[in-house]
């Protein structure tokens, strides 16, 4: 007979399993003197060159799309009955199969990464400009981009719109790193990283894709203290 001991026990390590499930274990409160806030410029040396990654991505779609997996053909219930044609009567998506297994021949203005949800990802990140201003209170994180402003409750979990339609987003503090998570229904697990470099002169923030239709990738960006101000433009929110 299990104890009761044993039993609450159990009942703590399912509870632990289910809230891993849930998103990243994120905290409501940052650390005693951790705080990010301040006016942020990208420095484009000491960050990474999003083009770059860009540009290996493409690669590895153009390998991709010349060298596609072979479809998996059925086989017919009595072999020696049947020739070519009847096998493609009882299986019509045979011939499209095949069509779509021929290596792909790029022309001169094919991009293989339009319709990329991990390519639309940075493309977005970097399309918010390079100044950053994070404004940072009890039960609020705010990344304002000056034409565009993002704003977090630290510990939250909510269901906000995502790559592909819509997804799950869990947002808080994870030891002296604000942590943003966000699942979607049809992209790959996007988080973000904001956090001060060891000698706390620069922001650091750091953006992983899961694997999705391509390997996955990660984009550093390193932010110094500015006086200066974001290009004016109308504030949208995302």
């Amino acid at each position: 007979m299990p104890t009761v001991r044993g039993t609450l026990v159990l009942l703590c390590a399912a509870a632990a399993l289910l809230c891993g499930c849930a998103g990243p274990r994120v905290d409501e409160q940052a650390p005693p003197g951790v705080n990010l806030a301040g006016s942020w410029k990208l420095d484009h040396a000491a960050s990474d060159d999003p083009q770059k990654i860009l540009d290996h991505m493409r690669e590895q779609a153009l390998k991709i799309l010349s060298h596609p997996p072979q479809p998996v053909m059925s086989m017919p219930a009595h072999p020696g009955r049947q020739g070519q044609g009847q096998a493609s009567a009882q299986n019509p998506d045979s011939d499209r199969d095949a069509v779509m297994a021929q290596p792909v021949t790029p022309g001169p203005h094919f991009d293989p990464l339009k319709y990329s949800p991990m390519a639309h990802i940075i493309r977005n990140t970097v399309a918010r400009g390079d100044f950053l201003t994070i404004r940072q209170g009890p039960g609020e994180f705010v990344l304002d981009y000056g034409g565009s402003k993002r704003t977090f409750t630290p510990g939250q979990h909510s269901v906000v719109s995502a790559e592909g339609g819509v997804g799950d987003q869990t947002s808080g503090w994870k030891g002296h790193e604000y942590v943003i998570e966000v699942k979607g229904q049809q992209a790959p697990l996007v988080t973000e990283e904001y956090s001060l470099s060891p000698d706390g002169r620069q922001l650091v923030a750091k953006l992983h894709i899961s694997s999705g239709e391509l390997p996955a990738v990660s984009l550093t960006r390193v932010y110094r203290p500015t006086n200066e101000s974001a290009p004016q433009q109308l504030p949208t929110s995302d």
